[in-house]
């Protein structure tokens, strides 16, 4: 699986944002931008629920925005956009 790791930055919808790619893992199968558009699959973010009829673009700002984020990639887009589950990401070891 390939995972990237980057810090939230504009919420575009109720399960999308765009991540500045900060970091990419070793090994990755595909290349990745600086900036990506994620499409959030699944989540491990305090302060979200898990369930996606429950998010609103306040709740992502207030848990994505600024934060450093780990995406592990799912699959990807015909547009290119990526379908990731996001967590937040433990600054020593990414």
């Amino acid at each position: 699986m390939d995972i990237i790791w980057g810090n939230g930055q504009n919420i575009i919808s109720t399960d999308s944002f765009q991540l500045n790619v900060t970091h990419r893992k070793n090994g990755n199968s595909n290349e990745y931008p600086d900036r990506v558009k994620i499409i959030i699959s699944k989540v491990d973010l305090p302060g979200l629920s898990d369930n996606k009829l429950n998010w609103t673009v306040e709740n992502l700002q207030n848990v994505i925005v600024n934060a450093f984020l780990k995406c592990e990639i799912n699959s990807k887009t015909p547009e290119g956009d990526l379908n990731a589950k996001v967590s937040h990401s433990g600054a020593a070891g990414y």
